[in-house]
């Protein structure tokens, strides 16, 4: 019968001193985003949606899809890690001064738009991001000298070919009426 007490209160002692250790009980945070690039590319018939996520730990995923009406026809996603070249350089040109200094002023889109080419940049800046959204190509004119060389390693990201991932898609990369801006 004391055996038996002991072994309780030695029971409850361990599962007390596991649960304080740090850490123990508590899920591993998910890598917080560094950057967030999308686009779309109106066509025709159909538009095409490119949207990339790269994590703080240098791991991105990439979306590619296909819309028609607002609906998905076809959305692959992509998975991988940077390089230390393109780590690198993808820090060189979103922490350079002339970068980190973009503000867009907030502006509402009209109920009708002609020659529309969205794109959607977040960049992470310690608790907060720096959120850029050009409807089309005059709204991101004035910036070109500074968004182009992020615009230009991403292309050249893209361009890579990537086998097809499994992965599930992302909701930061699902357009719907509220942008793909991160919200503060």
């Amino acid at each position: 019968m004391r055996t038996a007490k002991y072994m309780r209160l030695f029971c409850f002692l361990l599962l007390i001193s596991l649960a304080s250790v740090p850490g123990a009980s508590q899920p591993a945070a998910a890598p917080t985003i560094r950057v967030l690039l999308s686009e779309v590319m109106p066509g025709a018939m159909s538009a095409d949606q490119y949207c990339t996520l790269v994590f703080n730990n240098r791991h991105f995923h990439s979306e590619k899809a296909s819309r028609h009406h607002g609906k998905d026809t076809d959305r692959k996603v992509y998975e991988g890690d940077l390089s230390d070249a393109e780590w690198s350089s993808l820090n060189t040109i979103i922490d350079s001064p002339d970068f980190r200094d973009i503000t867009v002023p907030k502006s509402v889109a009209p109920l009708i738009m002609q020659d529309t080419h969205p794109y959607t940049i977040s960049v992470g800046r310690n608790e907060k991001y720096q959120n850029l959204e050009f409807l089309d190509s005059k709204n991101l004119k004035p910036y070109q000298i500074q968004i182009k060389p992020l615009l230009q390693w991403w292309k050249s990201l893209r361009a890579q070919r990537l086998p097809e991932s499994n992965a599930p898609v992302n909701d930061h990369c699902s357009l719907d009426s509220t942008h793909a801006i991160i919200a503060q």
